[in-house]
């Protein structure tokens, strides 16, 4: 059975499918997103190195990823989702509270602060965690995670411009993930309660766990999962990958030696990426979209 997944976590990059894992990448990964036969990921920096993050992009080949080059050097090393979308390859600071906007030519284009900055895990100062974003048309919706807060988690739906036009309050708590399904309902990881929850109720539930890491494909739905542990334990923590049909049962469930930050399909036929490849659309990269073109 060929790899579908690519499984990005503290403990490297891993290939999966519903029977077996290959690791193919060394290093803390907490976001990953796919084009085409290329595969970009924010590459955090050792534990207790002090260093800073970068962007990075492979290629695959079979079952190998060959021929990195690093694109973004010294980023915040708490910076989460990335993804193309419209244009530009967006980095969510979450340190921060930033969304970073990448041009073409991978410079910095623009730094958006839907929210106020604050500092580092001041809940009670403002402080959200913004951890997951998507884009769809002219719309964005950003997660803010809130679990210092004691608040249940929240969505916010942005314009282009990164103005926020309103709020969808979520039955969860400390969440991860967005995809827009094609009836137009918002699932998420409800990370604290180890569930799956769409924005208007209606919760599957995976394990006990921490869910993170959601990618939602034509036929089936693949979930991430793992124990949560203080920081410097996280590194040591296994994880599972558990997989859904669309109807979500569950069809199967791999452990991993990691635990999943984030999790996407090889070949881009995923609703968890802002722009992804059309069901019926077998190119690496979706025919006629110079957005998609440029940004490869």
């Amino acid at each position: 059975m060929p790899m579908r997944y690519i499984v990005a976590s503290r403990s490297g990059l891993f290939l999966v499918n519903e029977t077996r894992w290959k690791q193919v990448a060394e290093g803390q990964y907490f976001g990953v997103t796919v084009l085409g036969h290329e595969i970009y990921c924010f590459e955090a920096a050792a534990e207790g190195e002090g260093g800073l993050g970068r962007i990075i992009r492979y290629s695959l080949e079979d079952e190998t990823l060959v021929e990195p080059r690093p694109l973004v050097e010294g980023l915040d090393n708490g910076c989460h989702q990335v993804d193309f979308f419209d244009g530009a390859f967006f980095v969510l600071d979450t340190y921060s509270q930033a969304v970073l906007e990448f041009d073409e030519d991978w410079r910095l284009a623009a730094r958006h602060h839907p929210v106020p900055p604050a500092g580092f895990k001041r809940w009670t100062e403002g402080y959200v965690h913004l951890n997951s974003l998507l884009g769809r048309g002219q719309t964005i919706f950003l997660m803010l995670h809130k679990g210092g807060t004691g608040e249940r988690s929240e969505i916010l739906v942005l314009d282009r411009a990164f103005r926020i036009e309103r709020r969808i309050p979520l039955d969860g708590y400390a969440c991860h993930d967005i995809v827009e399904m094609e009836d137009g309902r918002l699932l998420c990881c409800d990370s604290r309660s180890g569930r799956l929850i769409h924005h208007d109720g209606d919760p599957v539930q995976i394990d006990e766990l921490m869910t993170r890491g959601l990618s939602v494909g034509p036929e089936e739905i693949a979930v991430g999962s793992s124990l949560f542990d203080e920081r410097p334990h996280r590194l040591l923590i296994p994880g599972f990958v558990t997989f859904l049909d669309r109807s979500f049962n569950r069809i199967g469930r791999l452990h991993l030696p990691a635990a999943p930050t984030q999790i996407r399909r090889l070949d881009g036929n995923d609703l968890s990426l802002s722009q992804p490849r059309p069901w019926r659309d077998a190119s690496p990269v979706a025919a006629g979209d110079p957005a998609q073109e440029k940004a490869g």
